[in-house]
This record gives C-alpha cells, structure tokens and sequence, in this order.
C-alpha cells in the first residue's frame, strides 16, 4: 500500500467511531438486538456521566437510536444501532484492515 493510500484511508477513518469507548459501544450493539443503560454501564466499566456522553454523541450522528421510557416509575434507557450505525462500523473495520500489515 502506497504512503498516498494510506493516507486516504486513514483520513476516511470516522472519528466518532474511532474512540475506544463508542467503538465498544458499536460492538456491543451490532451483536445484540437492544441493550440498556445499565448493562452498558456494567460491561464498559465507566462512569455514568461518561457513557452518557459517549451515547448522546453516537446518537447525534446518528449510529444508534435512543429510547427512553418509564418502567412503572423507574426510568429505563435502551440503545440500539441504526443502519447508518451498522454501515460505519463495516467500513471502520474495512478501513482498520486496509492499514494492517
């Protein structure tokens, strides 16, 4: 691979997906259906001020979807990825395997 395609697929790498956090984030949802906020909070080892972070910027680009409810009168917030999301993962990965040796 020439420096000049390097550099075209590491300038194509989406920097939203690129920090380590959201790409757990990504990965955790492309294999599951819909996951909770908690469950989230418990597997990633953050704190909740920083997954919240993390998933309103996931959300804003439109990689996941957000649904908020009340269970009897208990707040529940569950995720999910969009087909936007699934499709920037795939091409994170494609991107990340061009660059390997």
């Amino acid at each position: 691979m020439s420096k000049r395609q390097i550099n075209q697929v590491h300038n194509s790498i989406n920097r939203v997906v690129h920090e380590p956090v959201r790409l757990a984030i990504l990965k955790i949802l492309i294999s599951a259906k819909e996951v909770d906020f908690n469950f989230l909070l418990t597997v990633l080892g953050v704190t909740k001020g920083n997954l919240a972070t993390h998933t309103n910027t996931l959300e804003s680009a439109g990689l996941i979807e957000v649904k908020k409810e009340f269970r009897g009168k208990i707040p529940h917030t569950s995720y999910r990825i969009t087909k936007t999301g699934r499709a920037e993962f795939q091409k994170y990965w494609e991107n990340m395997k061009a660059l390997a040796p």
